[in-house]
Formats: structure tokens, C-alpha cells, sequence
């Protein structure tokens, strides 16, 4: 583990606090129509123990939470990465392009998930990021934070654990939701299940279309299953045409469960 660290972070490792070396730079616009100095999250808990302590009052002042409202987009794929978002509240979808520019869902992100951990070796985002219902983030400098994980053994290790989760989501996508062997129910039910929100039993929301090249169906069959779940009370679509019935389905989840694991 330790020579993986090592030529992950060349500039060394296990400091008791890590030395914060700020570059000069153009501040980039912020992403997000309202921008708050910054509360307490778990970025906190992350960064602000290893923080000199003479150094806490500048980490404080570069640290921001954002809200953004429902399908705002947080950044786009290739786009130079200015800012890690660490998310407080809320979803956001992962999109990248495929054969001929095609953007699918990669993965759905959500609290105590990071946006743009790729920065952390790259310049630029892998992905576009665009958020389900309102999402509350707070964001570190790209740069900040790289050079900020250089010196603290404790966020390599947490940016080891992070990247092994992205590829264990990976691997649940491909193997739970879209093979071609498990029934259109069992995988539409794994997926509604997967998008759960954080109060339990409401569901977010994609698009049939975004469903469908999840799960490897064309919309009009996901439709159709939505319908069955909708008739038997698995899932219910609000007919009221509210806002919040617009972006999210409610679940029984108990019902779908049982039916995931069929």
C-alpha cells in the first residue's frame, strides 16, 4: 500500500500536519448561483484535522458550500478541473460520452460523495456532472487540495477508499443492472433501489430514455415496467404535477427489494 501511495503522492507522506501551499492563480467564477462561506461537513472532518493550526483560518476562507438547483450542471467532461465538490445533500449523475459523443449515466453520486476526484490527477474532468433534485456542496480548490493530499497520509488513504468504491459502482452497474440475463423487473427494481433518496423511500427520477440505457431496454418497455410496479403499488407516480412528483417516484421499498432479489 505504501509504495502505491508513494507513487500516487511523490511529495511524501504521513506528516503530522500537512503544509498548505497555495499558487497563484485566476479564481474561477463560481459554479453555482449561490455561494455561502462555509459550514461544518465532513470535508471538515477530513481536511481540518491535519490542518496547521496557524494555517485553519485560510483553509476556512477558501472552503464554500454552493446550492444548486434541480439538472443545473456542476461542470462538464473535459473541462479544465478548478474545484473538488464534496456532496452534503442531494444527487448528481455522472455523464460520459460514448461512441459518436453519446452522453450516458456512468454513476449517481450522493452525500459523503466526491465530484471531480479525478482532478486530483488530472487537469481536466472525466465527466459531466449534473445534479438530481437540489444538491448542496461544499467545494476545495483542485490545486489546493492537491497539493493539501501530497502531505497527509490520512486523505491518501481516504482517496484510495473513495477510487475502490467508484469501481466497485462500476461493477454493480454492469453486473446488477444491465445484463442481458436478469429479468427487465429484477434490474429496473436493483436501479430504482440504487437511486434512493436520503429519506428512504423516495426514488429519483431519469428519464425513461436515461433509464433505459441503464438497464439495456428502449424507453416504451421501461414504461411499461414503471407501469406494472405503478399498478401494483410498488411504485407510485404522483399525477398531481408538482414539482416534487416531477423528480422523484415513491417507493415500496420492501416490495422492491423483494423483487431485486428474485
Amino acid at each position: 500500500m505504501n509504495g502505491i501511495v508513494s507513487e500516487l503522492f511523490p511529495a511524501g507522506v504521513g506528516g503530522t500536519a500537512a503544509v498548505v501551499r497555495p499558487r497563484t492563480r485566476k479564481s474561477a467564477p463560481a459554479p453555482a448561483p449561490q455561494k455561502r462561506s462555509h459550514g461544518k461537513c465532513f470535508a471538515c472532518e477530513l481536511l481540518f484535522a491535519e490542518v496547521a493550526p496557524k494555517q485553519r483560518a485560510e483553509f476556512d476562507a477558501m472552503i464554500h458550500d454552493h446550492d444548486f438547483g434541480h439538472n443545473k450542471v456542476i461542470h462538464r467532461d473535459m473541462a479544465p478541473a478548478d474545484a473538488v465538490y464534496f456532496i452534503q445533500k442531494g444527487a448528481v449523475k455522472l455523464l460520459k460520452p460514448g461512441f459518436g459523443g453519446k452522453q450516458r449515466i456512468v454513476r449517481v453520486l450522493k452525500p459523503g460523495d466526491v465530484i471531480g476526484i479525478e482532478s486530483i490527477f488530472s487537469d481536466a474532468y472525466e465527466h459531466s456532472a449534473i445534479t438530481l433534485g437540489d444538491v448542496t456542496a461544499c467545494s476545495v480548490p483542485a490545486d489546493w487540495f492537491r497539493d493539501f493530499a501530497a502531505g497527509s497520509g490520512r486523505t491518501q488513504m481516504w482517496l484510495l477508499q473513495k477510487s475502490l468504491a467508484a469501481l466497485k459502482e462500476v461493477e454493480t452497474w454492469l453486473s446488477q443492472f444491465s445484463a442481458g440475463s436478469i429479468p427487465v423487473d429484477v434490474r429496473m427494481a436493483r436501479l430504482m433501489l440504487h437511486l434512493r433518496a436520503e429519506d428512504g423511500y423516495h426514488i429519483h427520477r431519469l428519464s425513461l430514455k436515461e433509464m433505459g440505457d441503464i438497464v439495456g431496454l428502449v424507453p416504451e418497455s421501461v414504461c411499461r415496467v414503471i407501469s406494472e410496479f405503478d399498478r401494483k403499488g410498488v411504485v407510485v407516480r404522483d399525477a398531481g404535477g408538482s414539482v416534487f412528483s416531477r423528480r422523484y417516484y415513491r417507493g415500496n421499498i420492501p416490495a422492491l427489494e423483494k423483487i431485486a432479489q428474485e
